[in-house]
């Protein structure tokens, strides 16, 4: 079936891609650490969270318009898909001067966010924002609307190759840079000069891919007033997702400092990158899910989210646990005892709940019911911001892992699900699906407990000290054994007899075979 082996080939290039971004980044944020200092990764940390706030102001029109997109790509209406990527180009053309105009008027007040008395020594403040600033503009006015044509057409694998690319010139640029000639602004201007690259490289190979597709034609107002509709609670759900690490950046510089702002992002860099495999999963399925909300029915949509849910909850489960074994040994290991922080359970936990309900948004975003989520959003967006001040001034970082995790249980546990089943499917099957979660939760302790204890008595984190030859290495592999296996053993126990795990088993036989 067509939908099963793009989704399979945009997973796997998909990882590939992720693979590319978290080993080689890393490799250039080790260089930083031990020849510069984490002074440098703060700054740098800080103005990606401020170039993210500013980045809202894409609104969410890219989802929306290749939602727009899915019925008449199914139908084969080319002159539609046309005329919504004209309208598109215009909108991504407003939007990357807005981003200037505003990120330009934020340049007065750049010192009130950084409490530290003085910057890293050798670069200015505000020449290095601008440059953030620059690579952020380019990426809109430079081609950056062509991007919804592969996506729309489920074909995200074409994206994930340029990435991969742009993204292994970039590092090696930027490492070169930094153990050649130690200046940081060459480092920066790295990030422009590779986006301007990949931005048109992209513009050429959709257009040699889809020379049928181009901008001509308009959009009548009411599909107009359609996508307005959508991209309002897009906005909201983006203003919810910035909150969540760059606002939670800007607090710790603002309120406890800049050093340990870098000190966190380490931790949240590691969280992130694993997260980023999950949502590897989630973008390559959402085309095709949305293909199959058009053409096929509800029960069928119904009986694949519970086959997705359970095989996404299951590498989640299996992500959360080697996270709890593995953080402190592999901070220790990479970066030294001085950055170590206590926030390894939280952080484990904050990736399990944060990805609890990653199926649902991938069938809520297919159906196109964000709007539904309005409420949801801004009262989790409120009390993060809230949780974030008052928690952070009393608890230190970690009322700012504890505010997360508490905002987003209540959002992806209970509100997700509710809009999809009531909205959507409209089956009254809401209860079967939080005990589905339930059993998952249960799953995820029981494995996280045992794997804890067995690798505190087999493997602890004192070994790191032993002058052993390779001990860091045998810790680290280990560790990584035990969880895996124990998670094998549970999943073996709890499911081996369900249907679910019977098809779980077989796609995964036909995923590495592609």
């Amino acid at each position: 079936m067509e939908r099963t082996a793009n989704t399979r080939r945009n997973i796997v290039y998909g990882f590939l891609q992720v693979l590319t971004s978290l080993v080689l980044p890393f490799i250039v944020r080790t260089i930083i650490i031990y020849r510069f200092g984490v002074d440098y990764l703060g700054l740098n940390s800080l103005f990606t969270s401020i170039i993210s706030v500013l980045s809202l102001m894409e609104l969410g029109f890219g989802s929306a318009v290749v939602y727009s997109m899915y019925k008449p790509v199914a139908e084969g209406d080319n002159e539609l898909v046309c005329a919504y990527l004209a309208y598109f180009k215009i909108i991504y053309r407003f939007i990357g001067l807005s981003i200037m105009g505003v990120g330009l008027l934020l340049v007065p007040f750049l010192s009130r966010l950084i409490r530290d008395p003085s910057l890293p020594e050798g670069l200015n403040l505000y020449s290095t924002y601008l440059i953030f600033l620059a690579n952020s503009v380019i990426s809109y006015l430079l081609f950056g609307y062509v991007t919804v044509i592969p996506t729309a057409f489920q074909r995200q694998d074409v994206l994930s190759r340029i990435q991969t690319v742009m993204t292994v010139a970039k590092c090696i640029i930027q490492s070169a840079v930094l153990l050649c000639s130690k200046n940081f602004y060459l480092y920066f201007f790295a990030m422009p000069l590779v986006t301007v690259i990949q931005n048109l490289l992209t513009a050429y190979i959709v257009r040699e891919r889809y020379p049928e597709i181009e901008c001509r034609g308009e959009i009548n107002e009411e599909q107009k007033t359609d996508l307005k509709e959508k991209v309002k609670g897009l906005l909201i759900n983006r203003l919810t997702n910035a909150s969540r690490n760059s606002i939670d950046s800007m607090c710790i510089s603002a309120f406890i400092g800049l050093a340990m702002t870098g000190m966190y992002n380490n931790y949240l860099f590691i969280m992130t990158g694993i997260l980023s495999c999950t949502v590897v999963i989630m973008t390559s399925m959402t085309p095709s899910v949305g293909n199959s909300i058009v053409t096929e029915s509800k029960e069928k949509n119904y009986n694949d989210l519970r086959q997705f849910d359970f095989m996404y909850m299951g590498i989640v489960t299996w992500a959360t646990v080697c996270m709890l074994c593995l953080y402190q040994p592999f901070i220790i290991t990479w970066i030294g005892n001085g950055m170590v922080l206590r926030i390894a359970v939280g952080m484990s936990l904050y990736f399990f709940v944060l990805n609890s309900g990653s199926i649902n948004w991938v069938y809520l975003s297919a159906a196109g019911l964000w709007y539904e989520t309005r409420w949801c959003m801004i009262g989790e967006l409120v009390g993060n911001i809230v949780l974030n001040v008052i928690l952070c001034k009393v608890m230190g970082i970690y009322g700012i892992v504890l505010a997360t995790i508490v905002t987003v249980s209540a959002t992806n546990l209970f509100f997700y699900p509710r809009v999809v089943f009531t909205k959507y499917f409209k089956n009254g099957k809401l209860k079967e699906f939080w005990l589905d979660h339930a059993a998952y939760t249960f799953a995820m302790i029981l494995t996280a407990g045992l794997s804890w204890i067995l690798c505190a008595i087999a493997l602890p984190i004192g070994m790191l000290r032993s002058k052993l030859i390779g001990s860091c290495l045998i810790c680290l592999i280990g560790r990584l054994i035990i969880a895996t296996l124990m998670f094998v053993a549970v999943l073996w126990v709890v499911w081996h007899k369900s249907e679910r795990y019977r098809i779980a088993m077989v796609w995964m036989k036909k995923l590495v075979r592609i």
